[in-house]
């Protein structure tokens, strides 16, 4: 349902975070059987560990900092580098792997999953490099 007021990126700051993965911290935006949208923060160094998705997109939108989408294709680990306001998808069943690469700054973006009514989160071993 929509709510009255619209949210700035600055009322993101006052959500409930919880610890998850390795120096990251989650908030649940919205959440219904089509979408769940999530705000990550990932400390410098930090990571979302190799994973899949059966059957969700993940759809990443960078708000401060940058982060590295890294995954394998056709056999060879690719890198996709997203400043401010850069965007990465990663189609369902594609292992991946989501790192702030930076040792100073953390990284803050809105993590879009659809469908989130099957959603699961397989991990998997570290993409091995080219």
């Amino acid at each position: 349902m929509p709510t009255s007021e619209a949210t700035t990126i600055l009322d993101l700051a006052s959500l409930a975070y919880e610890a998850r993965h390795v120096l990251a911290h989650k908030a649940l935006v919205h959440q219904t059987d089509e979408v769940q949208v999530n705000v990550y923060v990932l400390e410098p160094g930090g990571r979302i560990p190799p994973h899949r998705h059966s059957t969700s997109w993940d759809i990443s939108l960078v708000i401060e900092g940058e982060i590295e989408a890294r995954f394998t294709e056709g056999g060879k680990l690719r890198t996709v580098r997203c400043g401010a306001q850069a965007m990465n998808l990663v189609p369902p069943g594609v292992v991946h792997e989501i790192v702030n690469p930076s040792t100073v700054r953390p990284a803050k973006f809105l993590l879009i999953q659809s469908p989130s009514h099957s959603f699961d989160f397989i991990k998997s071993e570290t993409p091995a490099p080219a």
